[in-house]
């Protein structure tokens, strides 16, 4: 027993202390390291069943386990004013190691004869991993599940192809062996290197399960999510694009979570998210949802369409289409939020603004009117016109990440 618990230690350290902490700049003695940065590095592939142990355990050097808590803070720091994070938690973890194994799945070396049958079972693991993950009950677990997943996300993998004389070697991830690449000159050795983000690898065609779990991970990070729209795009046999689910609404029922969003949002400019987005709201809409649902939704577009004003961006412009597309709709939101405060609705309220700035929103509501069209402003004022002032939406209203309304407060 005390054998096994130390093989799982080593595992944690492993685990941790090579891939974890080096997302935000904690690193060991011994870690790899390229261009000044910690690199990080994969260990073998992580069963479920280690979450017993790994919920409970610490680094064995405290300055390593401190640097990354440091980390972790700065990071959800940047999304909201954050006090404490507490590490290691189950979401998190069980996060960092689904994405672990997906890497793990990436590998080509899986591909050989006597490694394939590996692949069933890592790939099983990764499944039980996400399924194993409940919808956050806190802003903490919310923030701290962003901020693991959205630096995993950033991730590249370097690979690496040697030639010399009479050979030709590929290193998937790898450091190519020093014997390989010895006396360059007198072997005619020529080395070339390409740089393939994560994304990429479990988004290409080949890739499909790969592409479908990275999905099903996403929804248990619904902040980076909301921040990432464009990684659930449609593409051929995984169906329709970023949709409002449970626990994305819960998230955006927190008004600091919700702000949060909408800032970062807009600094990186609406024009990545207006589709998206006016996607989401359509199919919401179509669903019959409870006002209240409605309300949390329409809230965040419409706020994140007014800070763009008040911030002095341009903000998106609807490309011209016959019909009323996702981006006509999301357009629409602004102009049928000014018809809909004038009508005395229940979002009024956010047009609560001093004349100045009321003037500016009105003047970019009647652009975005012209530019979207009569119709998709009648469709998004309809959708307006169902919201119902939200009571108590708690992060704990529905343990489900399917995209359908999430049960009604009560």
């Amino acid at each position: 027993m005390a054998d096994e618990s130390r093989k799982r230690q080593e595992l944690y350290e492993a685990f941790v202390g090579g891939f974890v902490a080096p997302l935000f700049g904690a690193a060991s003695a011994d870690a790899a390291h390229r261009d000044g940065g910690a690199v990080a590095q994969l260990t073998r592939p992580l069963p479920p069943k280690l979450i017993e142990h790994f919920a409970f355990a610490g680094l064995g050097d405290p300055d390593v386990e401190q640097a990354m808590l440091e980390g972790l803070h700065t990071a959800a720091s940047e999304l909201v004013p954050t006090d404490m994070l507490r590490w290691p938690e189950r979401g998190a973890l069980s996060i960092a190691a689904a994405a672990h194994d997906l890497l793990v799945l990436t590998d080509p070396q899986l591909d050989r004869a006597f490694a394939r049958g590996a692949r069933a079972t890592i790939g099983r693991w990764v499944d039980e991993w996400i399924d194993s993950i409940a919808m956050p009950a806190t802003r903490e677990q919310a923030l701290l599940r962003h901020v693991v997943l959205d630096r995993i996300l950033d991730l590249e993998r370097e690979d690496t192809v040697v030639k010399n004389w009479a050979y030709t070697y590929r290193f998937y991830g790898r450091p190519p062996p020093a014997n390989v690449v010895a006396m360059p000159r007198l072997r005619f050795v020529r080395q070339t290197h390409e740089t393939r983000g994560l994304v990429a690898l479990m988004t290409s065609g080949d890739e499909r399960a790969l592409d479908r779990r990275l999905r099903a991970l996403l929804a248990r990070s619904p902040i980076t999510e909301l921040l990432r729209p464009e990684l659930c795009r449609p593409r051929p046999g995984m169906g329709g694009g970023f949709q409002f689910g449970h626990a994305g609404l819960a998230v955006l029922s927190d008004p600091t979570l919700r702000h949060g969003i909408v800032e970062l949002l807009v600094k990186r400019g609406t024009h990545q998210v207006a589709q998206p987005f006016g996607h989401a709201l359509r199919v919401l809409g179509g669903l019959g949802p409870p006002g209240e649902h409605l309300f949390v939704a329409l809230c965040f577009l419409a706020e994140l369409q007014l800070l763009e004003i008040l911030d002095e961006r341009q903000g998106h412009r609807p490309r011209e289409e016959p019909a009323v597309g996702d981006e006509e709709l999301f357009a629409a939101v602004l102009p049928a939020l000014v018809d809909h405060a004038e009508a005395e609705g229940a979002l009024g309220f956010l047009l609560e603004l001093a004349d100045p700035d009321l003037t500016r929103v009105v003047q970019r509501a009647e652009q975005r009117r012209r530019e979207s069209g009569e119709d998709a402003v009648a469709f998004a004022r309809s959708i307006l016109d169902r919201a119902a002032p939200i009571r108590a939406l708690s992060l704990r209203a529905a343990d489900q990440y399917a995209p359908v309304p999430i049960e009604a407060p009560r």
